[in-house]
Order: C-alpha cells, then structure tokens, then sequence
C-alpha cells in the first residue's frame, strides 16, 4: 500500500519503522526537517520537510495515488485540516491521532470514523486499522485487545454455530467470543456453543493482535 504520514512525533516514527519493515510505500511528511533526517536516516522513508497541510506538499507527496493517510500531528486541528484534505483527494482510509477529546464529534462530523485516542494510542492499534480494516479495537488491557469484527455477507462462518467455528483448525484457540451484537435483534448476547453467526453480527474477540487478525481472515 502507498501510505502518507503527517507528523514525525513518536507515532509517526514508530508507524514509519514496522510499515517500511513490511515493505508498504511510506512518505512521511513534518515541519522540523530535523525529524525529517532521523526518520530516512534510520529507516530509508521518503521524507518531505513542509506543511501536511499544504496542497502542494500533498501532491509532492503523491497524494492522488495515497491508499491511507494518517495524520500523528501534534495538533487536532492540523490533524483535522489533513484528514479533509485527504478525503478532498478521495483517499480510502484516513486515521487520526486525537490530541483532545473535545475533537472527536468535529472528526466525526467530517467523516473521519478512524480516530486513536492520544493518551491509549499503540502503534499496533494504528496498524491494525491499515492492515486489517474490518477490525476496531474495543479496548486494550497490556498485550490483551478487544475488536470488533462484522461479518460480511460472503463470510463462511454466516449460518454456522459458534461452537463448531471455534473448534476447527485455523482458528486460534487463544481467542475468545466474548459478546455479540446482533442486528437482526438490535441487542448483544453472551454466545453460547449453539449460537448461529449472521452475516452483519458484530463479533467481539478477545486475545492478541496477531490472533485476532488470524481468527477474523479465518471467519471472513
């Protein structure tokens, strides 16, 4: 995937390092050319020192042909600025760190759906959202996430019971149906060996990251 990073802050490093590391396309673009240098210098990321939000260093960038924009600045509303430019340009997959909470219903009224919290944010949280878009974590307890899957309409799991998925081969024997919302009902239950999955359920999975990427590949 070709992916824009705005903002050389921690994130945006950390974010630069695994994703050169599993051979993505990544520019990453920041204000302090400082920053700019250590990111090439230690990982070999095209860096472009300028203005996330400015039109021309998004073009520079390659923004037309951008799969995920993701913007780790140190302000929401430079964050907030980037992210509708980034749908401007019909970007498919825009994340955002949020600094302050108070942005959220701002993000939300622009379309950006994809927002980490600053004060819970992991990079693996980040990551999971560009690899594995389907998935949303919940929560995060240490090494431990909750995520929600929705289980599309082709899915092989749709019409078969918990219990029987569970138990195949694939499917990561760490991972825990903790809770299932089911739209047919409008309701969540506690799944039971019996309980049928429908295509549109939200299935909540409790475990690692890794496994939760191989449980919903193994459902979806």
């Amino acid at each position: 995937m070709y992916i824009i990073i705005s903002g050389a802050d921690l994130t945006g490093k950390g974010l630069a390092k695994r994703l050169s590391q599993q051979k993505h396309d990544v520019v990453v673009i920041d204000i302090d050319i400082a920053a700019c240098e250590e990111v090439y210098a230690n990982y070999g990321t095209v860096t472009i020192n300028g203005n996330a939000t400015d039109l021309e260093i998004l073009e520079s960038a390659g923004i037309h042909r951008c799969d995920v924009a993701v913007a780790t600045m140190r302000s929401d509303a430079d964050n907030l600025a980037f992210a509708m430019l980034a749908k401007h340009y019909k970007v498919s997959q825009v994340i955002v760190k949020m600094n302050d909470p108070k942005y959220e219903d701002v993000y939300k009224t622009f379309g950006v759906k994809n927002i980490s919290r600053g004060t819970e944010l992991l990079v693996d949280q980040i990551m999971l959202n560009i690899e594995s878009p389907e998935l949303r974590t919940v929560i995060s307890f240490g090494n431990i996430e909750i995520c929600i899957f929705i289980i599309p309409e082709n899915a092989q799991c749709v019409g078969e019971k918990v219990a029987d998925v569970a138990s195949r081969n694939g499917f990561p024997k760490e991972i825990n149906i903790t809770s299932i919302f089911k739209n047919s009902t409008n309701s969540f239950i506690i799944p039971r060996g019996d309980t049928k999955l429908n295509a549109g359920d939200k299935v909540f999975l409790c475990g690692k990251i890794q496994d939760i990427k191989e449980a919903a590949k193994f459902m979806g």
